[in-house]
């Protein structure tokens, strides 16, 4: 046990304590904090990983705590496991090594009493080496561009609602409505444009998974950008609160497991032309710049944010946040795989099938990452336990084009405000809008 975990000298205990501004909430006796020791969570190939675990009492009591912990590779079962009983408030986890490019997660529980609190820490080894595990299909490329092809017989056939409760002075809101490239299957979204006249820039936002409405991009409305958040369902994006939560009582939240024995019926087929046709929106309104694109979006949404620029070259600029749908059959290969896990331990030995591996290399976002051409910003952190950083490392391997990475080494699945307020200025920027 004790060459696992050991008591850490006082002055670490101090500096992490001194740095760590403790969450303890009203009901809380203490609060735990995981991090490995080197600063910016990164390490070489051979390098031994060490996780330092701080506890920190809302009133020093000298309590006794049971530390429960576990290492493994992330999203794979653990290479080791221990537990111990300790007074002290700085403890030290010996992690290993990795001998392979990946992450090494290690999760601590602590007890005491009642209360138990758990936490994780995510050390890198040499991520940017990360190898996609998929393969590029020989007809990728004819198959998007057959469906491209679609677009061009099929009619816009625009429609556009006023939200006159969430106009502004500055900017005016609509719900869209447009034909998709099935006869009968339409897309929606919400639309912000420029009250003043003239001809702007544009940011499409592409949604994270889920069946909740569309609200509009406020973030960045009122700065004379035109705006569309896209809504990948085939219903509209402004119902009412429980015309959604009736949906979700159905099979439409499993949308992203529907169809994968085939690659022209997998739901994805009809969103990412959804997508696409989105861009056929901008494009036709008269207020657009006739240039200036980019895509935005964050997990699910930074999958389709990086899928649209990919296959259309009218967008100019991309950001893409822990995307989701990379490197599917990392799982295949002993090692995490892309959102949503079809081969996880949970789905395996529903979807480790031949035409579902063959349906996916078409979906696969590494496959797109291929071809990308324009400038991207991205961002992540080592602690998303949605979208493991070795799969959209995966991803980031492959891209060509100049790319610039933010990473929030403690950050776990969310969008926080420093990348939103970082990608937008850096867009922005790019289009001359201050």
């Amino acid at each position: 046990m004790r060459n696992k975990i050991d008591c850490v000298r006082w002055l670490f205990s101090l500096l992490l304590l001194l740095s760590f501004p403790a969450s303890v909430s009203a009901a809380d006796a203490f609060a735990v904090k995981v991090t490995p020791h080197h600063p910016d969570w990164t390490y070489r190939l051979g390098e031994e990983a060490r996780f330092l675990v701080t506890i920190v009492e809302k009133v020093p009591a000298g309590k006794t705590y049971t530390v429960q912990y576990e290492v493994a590779p992330e999203k794979m079962p653990p290479l080791f496991q221990g537990k111990s009983t300790t007074k002290e408030a700085t403890l030290r986890i010996d992690g290993g090594t990795m001998t392979r490019p990946g992450f090494l997660r290690c999760k601590v529980t602590v007890t005491c009493g009642d209360e138990m609190h758990s936490e994780i820490a995510t050390a890198a080894f040499e991520p940017e080496a990360i190898e996609p595990t998929t393969s590029l299909p020989a007809d990728f490329r004819q198959f998007w561009q057959e469906l491209q092809c679609l677009h061009k017989e099929v009619p816009l056939d625009l429609a556009m609602t006023p939200i006159e409760a969430k106009s502004t002075e500055q900017t005016l809101y609509y719900h869209v409505s447009y034909q998709n490239f099935e006869p009968k299957n339409r897309s929606y979204g919400i639309l912000t444009l420029p009250r003043k006249k003239g001809r702007y820039p544009a940011v499409i936002r592409f949604p994270g998974a889920g069946i909740r409405p569309m609200g509009g991009n406020s973030h960045i409305a009122d700065k004379e950008v035109i705006t569309l958040d896209l809504y990948i369902h085939p219903y509209p994006a402004n119902m009412e609160g429980s015309f959604y939560d009736q949906l979700a009582l159905t099979t439409l939240p499993n949308y992203m497991f529907f169809g994968t024995h085939d690659k022209y019926a997998y739901y994805y087929r009809r969103v990412i032309s959804g997508c696409l046709r989105g861009v056929d929106l901008i494009c036709s309104l008269p207020q657009f710049d006739g240039e200036h694109l980019a895509a935005w979006g964050s997990s699910q949404g930074g999958a389709l944010s990086i899928i649209t620029t990919a296959l259309d070259q009218r967008i100019k600029r991309l950001v893409a946040l822990c995307p989701a749908m990379c490197d599917f059959t990392g799982y295949l290969h002993d090692r995490a795989g892309g959102w949503p896990h079809f081969f996880g331990p949970e789905n395996r030995t529903l979807y480790e099938k031949s035409e579902v591996i063959h349906t996916l290399a078409y979906y696969d976002v590494v496959n797109f990452a291929r071809f990308i051409a324009v400038p991207g910003f991205y961002s992540w952190g080592f602690n998303d336990e949605t979208t493991p950083p070795t799969s959209f490392y995966s991803a980031y391997h492959v891209i060509q084009a100049p790319k610039r990475l933010h990473v929030i080494p403690d950050g776990r699945h969310e969008i926080y405000p420093e990348q939103v307020e970082k990608t937008y200025a850096w867009i922005l920027e790019a289009f001359g809008v201050k």
